[in-house]
């Protein structure tokens, strides 16, 4: 009898121990990330943040990506835009998402350019202004980035402010499609006509 009444206050004791406290819906972040990220640590928020990103634990994401984002940290910008672009874990948003992309792309963050790039082309959140949206993708495209190359591309194609311009749509098609970007071969494909 005294052997269980151990047992179930070790389990009591378990229970209430900080990493128990801390975890999320059976998710259980570090202890000592949690710790810097709570004392405010924006690179650990910024951590913490992916780390239920990646579990698609959507909100809590959003709840520690905005605690950094407003700290400046640019990767926190740049996800917390994507989960208002995508309305996860927060509602979709996408002034919300084109604010927090704006931070992140003046930073120099080349996923952000992108976002923000694909968010002007596609007028949401901010007005339609295909020269804008090549300007983001260029930059992006500068530093190597498969997603804008093939945006890039598509504004060549379809003459978004840019003139209609198959060889240069097929030029960046053919330098994502390089790196992997299935979306990219696609087009290629298209292109040609097969």
């Amino acid at each position: 009898m005294r052997s269980i009444g151990c047992i179930l206050l070790l389990a009591m004791l378990l229970a209430c121990s900080p990493a128990a406290r801390r975890q999320g819906g059976g998710l259980a972040a570090p202890d000592s990330l949690l710790l810097k990220a709570e004392q405010g640590d924006a690179k650990a928020q910024l951590r913490l943040g992916m780390f239920y990103d990646k579990e698609q634990h959507f909100e809590e994401a959003a709840q520690w990506y905005l605690l950094a984002a407003r700290q400046g940290e640019a990767w926190a910008q740049n996800n917390l835009g994507v989960l208002y672009k995508d309305g996860l874990g927060v509602s979709q948003n996408y002034a919300e998402a084109a604010h927090w992309l704006t931070l992140a792309a003046e930073q120099g963050n080349t996923l952000a350019q992108n976002n923000l790039g694909w968010l002007y082309q596609n007028g949401l959140g901010v007005r339609r202004d295909y020269a804008e949206a090549q300007r983001l993708y260029r930059l992006a495209v500068a530093k190597g980035h498969a997603a804008a190359q093939n945006n890039l591309g598509t504004l060549f194609l379809h003459g978004m402010s840019l003139p209609c311009d198959t060889d240069s749509a097929r030029y960046w098609f053919t330098q994502a499609a390089r790196q992997g970007l299935s979306t990219a071969r696609q087009n290629l494909l298209r292109l040609e006509g097969k």
